[in-house]
């Protein structure tokens, strides 16, 4: 399977899922979420970083001759930005 795919399918949904719980706990806050949030708060920022990491390795080991390889960095940029976006979400809403 592709490692693009499969971030997508097992690290970038659930992190939609848990920034939305981020926000909806900011806008009314339940005490019980509290420690889950904190968890959910640490993997969205956790996958984020990862993203962000793969990506800047990428581009700096890329041959800029090489139209493939930029492509699929291009690709992986748009496949990881939801998943980068909540970790800035999950940066300024904290549990």
């Amino acid at each position: 399977m592709n490692l693009i795919a499969l971030v997508l399918v097992i690290g970038i949904l659930p992190s939609l899922v848990c920034t939305l719980f981020l926000i909806g706990h900011r806008v009314r806050p339940h005490p019980s979420w509290t420690p889950r949030l904190t968890k959910a708060r640490l993997f969205v920022l956790v996958l984020a970083g990862t993203a962000l990491l793969y990506l800047s390795t990428r581009h700096l080991l890329i041959d800029a001759r090489d139209a493939g390889a930029r492509l699929e960095t291009y690709m992986a940029a748009v496949t990881f930005a939801p998943c980068i976006l909540s970790g800035l979400v999950a940066l300024f809403f904290k549990p």
